[in-house]
């Protein structure tokens, strides 16, 4: 499918709008068509009560690869800004990348743009290497599965776990300590990126 993709993006057989997005992540690195520099623009939320670290300017033992949706997407963001408060709250010694971060290229790759999948992969590959850090960690599932699966092709060697991996394994080990039961049954389900392709 990917392969049939591929052939109609190289005879220029794309829907219109699907040639906007590819225009986004081209010219901005990200599918919204924001400027790289909002792409932080949450860390700066007086309610968060503290700066993160640039993982350039800092090392860090995680380094959160943010995503471009709980960077841009504004029903997106409360998440990205708990889960920011959960790292801080566990006292976890990570930074971002900060405006070098782009879209990771999973979906790129998926539409079929092998050539602008390559090319954000060596953005990316790039910020990473400007970077000090021990261990990647995502929100996002989709970068989750490129930066896992498909970025060592481009001899990347990256250890990337989910959050959600994290947070286990600091339960796990009594780093993570809840103080009260929420009396509700929670069911977690990804069945598309963690959960079918990485059986998460």
């Amino acid at each position: 499918i990917v392969q049939m993709r591929r052939r109609l993006v190289d005879e220029g057989k794309v829907d219109e709008k699907l040639s906007e997005v590819l225009n986004y992540f081209g010219r901005y690195g990200n599918s919204f068509g924001q400027s790289d520099k909002n792409r932080t623009k949450w860390t700066k939320d007086k309610s968060l009560g503290f700066k993160i670290n640039d993982a350039a300017k800092k090392e860090v033992e995680y380094l959160w690869f943010v995503g471009d949706y709980a960077s841009y997407d504004a029903s997106a963001l409360p998440v990205t800004k708990a889960v920011a408060k959960v790292f801080q709250r566990l006292e976890l010694d990570y930074g971002i990348l900060y405006k070098d971060e782009r879209n990771s290229g999973n979906d790129v790759r998926r539409i079929g743009e092998e050539g602008l999948f390559e090319m954000l992969v060596e953005k990316n590959m790039a910020a990473l290497e400007k970077a000090k850090y021990k261990k990647i960690i995502t929100t996002d599932p989709h970068t989750y599965n490129v930066i896992k699966n498909e970025y060592h092709k481009f001899g990347a060697k990256y250890e990337i776990y989910h959050y959600k991996q994290l947070l286990d394994e600091l339960i796990k080990r009594g780093k993570l300590k809840f103080k009260k039961k929420i009396g509700k049954a929670v069911t977690y389900h990804d069945p598309c990126y963690l959960g079918r392709y990485n059986g998460i």
